[in-house]
């Protein structure tokens, strides 16, 4: 659970820094006081564990039916740990890639109470890496119970970074949360390219 937990904590800091100035208004609006952003960002969060419980559900659902094969089973996780291990750390540092939010749907919203329920729904099921991974890991665990834990730890580091908002109204120092977002991404990157190393070599070992 350790790692998914790290791979939540990277992800989570690219959710602030991306998604932050369109999340944050509708958290933090106005007059908004201590009771309703707490209120608010409850819903933000509760919202997000139940997508990822259907999430992990839906994986390790048909990771049964994908992962039966021992062939399959002893190669295609190791690989996909790799490439999207790569695409995490390429994801993060990327200079170039063009950083947007897909929460920006939520400023078409007349209904500010649905907010922060389609903030936790578009910020869950976004495109990241580090989902595909975990996507990955729920699809390779052996009961469905299993699979529940790896996307509670990762939900649980994802959501880390959201908790002290009721005590700011703003983001300060970014450049601090980039920074240590960068490096818990390469942690979570290597060790899933080790993982799949891991499983690679135990698939040619055990043939």
């Amino acid at each position: 659970m350790a790692d998914s937990f790290i791979l939540g904590l990277s992800s989570g800091t690219a959710c602030l820094v991306t998604c932050g100035m369109i999340m944050f208004p509708y958290l933090m609006a106005g007059s908004a006081d201590f009771k309703k952003i707490a209120v608010d960002l409850s819903v933000f969060l509760l919202t997000r564990m139940m997508v990822y419980f259907i999430l992990a559900t839906v994986a390790w659902y048909f990771g049964q039916a994908i992962f039966s094969s021992a062939v399959i089973r002893n190669f295609l996780p190791g690989v996909l740990y790799i490439v999207f291990a790569g695409m995490l750390i390429w994801y993060s540092i990327g200079k170039h890639r063009k950083k947007e939010c897909p929460a920006a749907i939520v400023t078409t919203v007349e209904n500010h109470r649905l907010v922060p329920v389609l903030l936790g729904i578009v910020n869950s099921i976004g495109f990241c890496p580090a989902l595909l991974i975990i996507i990955t890991k729920g699809a390779t665990q052996g009961t469905l119970v299993k699979s529940y834990l790896a996307f509670l730890a990762f939900f649980a580091g994802s959501s880390l970074w959201f908790l002290p908002l009721p005590f700011a109204g703003k983001i300060q120092r970014k450049q601090v949360i980039q920074t240590i977002g960068i490096f818990a991404t390469g942690i979570a990157g290597t060790i899933f390219i080790i993982k799949g190393i891991t499983i690679l070599i135990g698939g040619i070992l055990n043939g």
